[in-house]
């Protein structure tokens, strides 16, 4: 009833209950594995470990979280344009998404393979096709992105996202904090060597994520009415452009996703500042990354309800304050006290949590349906600063201070903030386009 309720408001009527309960329960498992998956090779913690054995280098570490960051890593932007212009007349999205999804999972399954034969004897080769698969699964999410939301935007209906994307992060985040606590335990065994240890930990990553991907390939794909005429490329980019001018809300609500995205400069050096600097022993990492876990699970029942009665500006803005929360927290935290950084963790998987959904959510609600490719594929090109704050975080941990570098976060990120408040909440509004 709730289902059909939803669908004749906002105008789902083609969308039959059945698969929408379908659709959400396999976006359900995909969520659930992919999440987990992603755990074993987390940018903000398994993988700047992983490179301080190779490296002491800042702005190497930094790179990695610019190819693959949490916020959005570099080699996704990349192809978003192009592919949204060739899908744009195509009534079904989805067999680009499985070519996509299926090397995805591979990079990983590779990169296991790679560490363990060829860490101890060819470092040089395991940092070069580290950087390499990284980027191949960074821009293969690009090219996923654009099927990916579009699917979901005309799958689940407006108010029935929050949820959606809540619960597939909550199912997610219990899963990564077993992935967290097995990550320690791998880390912390004594009989488990490097490179063994992270050889196991990147190989569950293709396991899970292999296994996301069977429920994401198994969504039924409803039918919308597209563009008839094929633009071309260079068409299609003028198009794109002239909806960012016109779309003065569209405009405010990039500015805020870069601004906030500023939280990615200081993401990648929070647990090498609690290494190097607060001297916490190796194990602590997975204890971190089930503490962001866990805060990410925690708080999708908050996130979730906020976006489909609140609304995602609320959704937003929340988060943005949370993000402000965690480099202010990093820089009080005396060194006597360095158990306290399990709650900055905490914070992080809060904070990301809940960013996650409300920009999603703004975008999808924000976009009309016929031009939903343009809107999802312009975003995801424009925001492309945010998946080079790494790196420039890197250079500013390397030459300056990491005090520094927090307190350029907090200033950034209160910017934001600040700016989200002139944000127009979609579904009050009678027109996005001004």
């Amino acid at each position: 009833m709730g289902f059909r309720r939803k669908i004749d408001k906002y105008g789902y009527n083609n969308m039959k209950p059945k698969n929408i309960k379908w659709n959400f329960a396999m976006g359900l498992i995909h969520g659930m594995f992919y999440a987990g998956g992603l755990a074993f090779g987390n940018a903000n913690t398994i993988l700047p470990v992983f490179l301080n054995y190779f490296t002491n280098s800042k702005m190497l570490i930094g790179f990695s979280s610019t190819i693959m960051g949490s916020l959005g890593g570099i080699g996704s932007v990349l192809p978003q344009l192009f592919v949204a212009s060739k899908l744009e007349t195509k009534v079904h999205k989805r067999p680009l998404l499985r070519i996509a999804i299926i090397i995805r999972a591979l990079c990983w399954g590779c990169l296991s393979l790679i560490t363990y034969f060829f860490a101890i004897s060819h470092p040089n080769l395991v940092l070069f096709s580290l950087f390499l698969l990284l980027t191949i699964f960074s821009f293969m999410g690009g090219v996923a992105a654009i099927p990916f939301y579009d699917i979901w935007g005309k799958a689940i209906p407006s108010t029935l996202r929050g949820r959606f994307f809540g619960y597939r992060q909550l199912l997610g985040g219990i899963l990564a904090v077993g992935a967290g606590l097995a990550a320690k335990y791998v880390l912390a065994d004594k009989n488990i060597l490097f490179p063994q240890n992270f050889s196991i930990l990147f190989f569950l990553a293709f396991i899970f994520i292999s296994i996301s991907y069977l429920g994401l390939g198994s969504v039924r794909e409803p039918v919308e009415e597209v563009h008839k005429t094929h633009l071309g490329f260079q068409k299609f980019l003028k198009k794109a452009f002239k909806i960012l001018k016109s779309d003065s809300n569209y405009k405010k609500f990039l500015l805020v996703e870069i601004l906030i995205g500023t939280s990615a400069l200081a993401l990648p050096f929070y647990v090498l500042y609690a290494k190097d600097v607060l001297r916490v022993r190796l194990e602590m990492v997975g204890i971190f990354l089930a503490a962001q876990m866990l805060g990410s699970a925690l708080s999708n029942f908050l996130w979730a309800h906020l976006s489909d009665f609140a609304g995602n500006k609320k959704v937003i803005q929340v988060s943005a304050l949370l993000a402000l929360a965690v480099p202010f927290f990093a820089i009080i935290i005396p060194p006597t006290f360095s158990i306290l950084f399990i709650f900055l963790f905490l914070f992080i998987g809060v904070f990301t949590a809940g960013y996650t959904i409300g920009k999603t959510n703004f975008l999808l609600d924000i976009a009309p349906q016929k031009d939903r490719l343009a809107y999802i594929s312009l975003n995801g090109t424009l925001i492309f600063p945010v998946a080079i704050f790494p790196l420039i975080g890197g250079a500013i941990a390397q030459h300056m201070s990491y005090n520094l570098l927090f307190v350029i976060t907090i200033l950034m990120v209160l910017a934001g903030f600040l700016l989200s408040l002139q944000l127009t909440e979609p579904r009050m509004a009678t027109s996005n386009i001004k």
